[in-house]
């Protein structure tokens, strides 16, 4: 994944307009880091509720077995995947997704709203349909911590949304398990 992005990012670079400036790339601050907490917290906040609406809709809120594959993996992996997971795909989807579409002349609720939806629907083959429920909220939560602070910002919200799933993986899979055991007595 990092192989994509460093070569999405320098084809963007060569693209004319494209400035990395315009989304913080080079700068990082208490403004950027202060968005990225908001926004992160935001987002673990939004969690319960997502939860709710899943149980109401029938489904599963969370995919048990993506959670204990995760789980399985020693710290440093799923430490690596975390970073790659906000690094990598904030750099693709955001920054250089959003300005590449920008540079070339989009509107920028077009050049937001496509990248927003690219992401939302790759999350379906790894987590399952109800999960895009989450993904869509966190995405937008992400998508807004990078217009309003910039790269640095929609890292670190990812960061945070991110980490009780890699660092807690086997509390949430058997969580989620016992969600569907339960479930399926009702």
């Amino acid at each position: 994944m990092w192989a994509v992005a460093a070569a999405s990012f320098w084809l963007a670079l060569r693209q004319q307009g494209f400035d990395p400036q315009l989304f913080g790339m080079w700068s990082f601050g208490w403004q950027q880091a202060g968005y990225g907490l908001l926004f992160g917290v935001l987002g673990l906040l939004s969690l319960p509720a997502y939860v709710l609406v899943a149980k109401r809709l029938g489904g599963q809120p969370q995919n048990a077995d993506a959670l204990r594959e995760i789980a399985s993996a020693s710290l440093i992996q799923r430490l690596f995947l975390l970073v790659t997971a906000a690094g990598a795909e904030e750099l693709i989807f955001r920054a250089v997704a959003i300005g590449s579409l920008m540079a070339a002349g989009f509107p920028r609720l077009a050049a937001v709203g496509a990248p927003f939806v690219v992401f939302v629907l790759l999350h379906r083959s790894s987590w399952g349909l109800m999960h895009l429920l989450f993904v869509a909220v966190a995405g937008a939560l992400m998508t807004g911590a990078f217009v309003l602070g910039g790269l640095w910002a929609a890292m670190i919200a990812h960061l945070i949304v991110d980490a009780p799933m890699m660092l807690a993986g086997k509390v949430m899979a058997k969580r989620t398990s016992d969600f569907r055991n339960l479930s399926e007595r009702i």
